[in-house]
């Protein structure tokens, strides 16, 4: 394999692999359809441990660069006829289904918080939130996504619906945004309450139809490339370069919906909400 690992850069070994992959998929060096090497033959070559493989190649699956097929490996679907991920929908869930986070760990960690806080945990948060919320969201973005947020970026607010509406007065009850059809529709309600306008734009089976989201004039693109509802789709990793793409080209905001169903490494977060202050996203 051509791919290494720097132990020296300070940068975790998974994320160095995930990166070497995902860069040769995107330039077409890895074709649609081409099967990545085992993890053990991987985790040989580069003299890593096989668990740190599985890492890079779930990170790679999460974000729809390769798709894992029973007994036969990891193929890259990128850019191809791949088909589109469908996750289920939070109304699939069975209530009785096991909880991916332990009820021990949480009640250590509330206990712990309690205690090395003391009464200063009951004073009224930031309005931007909890300092070291914010402290500690941009340390697990660094370490497990290896995006560089200033906390100072980062803004956690008592749900979607007051966030959406931070959003409108950013960027102005002037722009125009863009929602998936279909999508939450509560998300337009807020939008439109706030005094913003929305156009709707179709959704396929892998996210916006590219005859619609090239078409569109709208100054912010709101998604939801993980488990959209009510569609459950998941945007393939070729149509979230379509969305960046969109952004550069049109100057327009670029607002991202993350909902999580279920934890893989590494985990995901459920309410956090992460805006860029560059345009657009272009490393989704």
């Amino acid at each position: 394999m051509k791919y290494t690992v720097n132990r020296a850069s300070g940068q975790s070994a998974y994320i160095q692999i995930y990166r070497q992959l995902r860069d040769d998929i995107v330039a077409g060096r890895l074709k649609d359809g081409a099967k990545l090497p085992s993890k053990r033959f991987a985790a040989a070559e580069l003299g890593v441990s096989v668990i740190t493989v599985e890492h890079a190649y779930g990170l790679l699956e999460e974000e729809g660069y390769i798709q894992s097929r029973q007994r036969s490996g990891y193929y890259v679907c990128f850019g191809g006829s791949a088909p589109a991920l469908l996750r289920p929908t939070p109304q699939e869930q069975r209530a009785d289904a096991p909880r991916d986070f332990p009820f021990s760990v949480l009640a250590r960690t509330m206990r712990r918080v309690l205690s090395d806080s003391g009464e200063r945990i009951l004073s009224r948060a930031p309005n931007r939130g909890c300092t070291e919320l914010r402290q500690a969201i941009a340390a697990y973005l660094a370490r497990s996504r290896g995006i560089i947020a200033d906390p100072e970026q980062i803004i956690v607010g008592s749900g979607a619906e007051y966030l959406y509406g931070l959003v409108v007065q950013l960027l102005g009850r002037g722009c125009m945004f863009a929602l998936e059809d279909p999508s939450y529709e509560k998300i337009r309600l807020v939008y439109e309450a706030n005094g913003a306008d929305c156009v709707m734009l179709k959704m396929g089976a892998d996210g916006i139809r590219s005859d619609a989201l090239f078409g569109c004039t709208a100054g912010a693109l709101h998604v939801t490339p993980y488990h959209s509802f009510p569609s459950g789709v998941t945007a393939s990793a070729s149509k979230r370069h379509e969305y960046a793409l969109h952004g550069r080209r049109s100057a327009a905001h670029i607002l991202l919906r993350m909902i999580t169903t279920r934890s893989s490494p590494p985990p995901r977060s459920r309410s956090r909400r992460y805006f860029p202050s560059r345009r657009s996203v272009s490393s989704i």
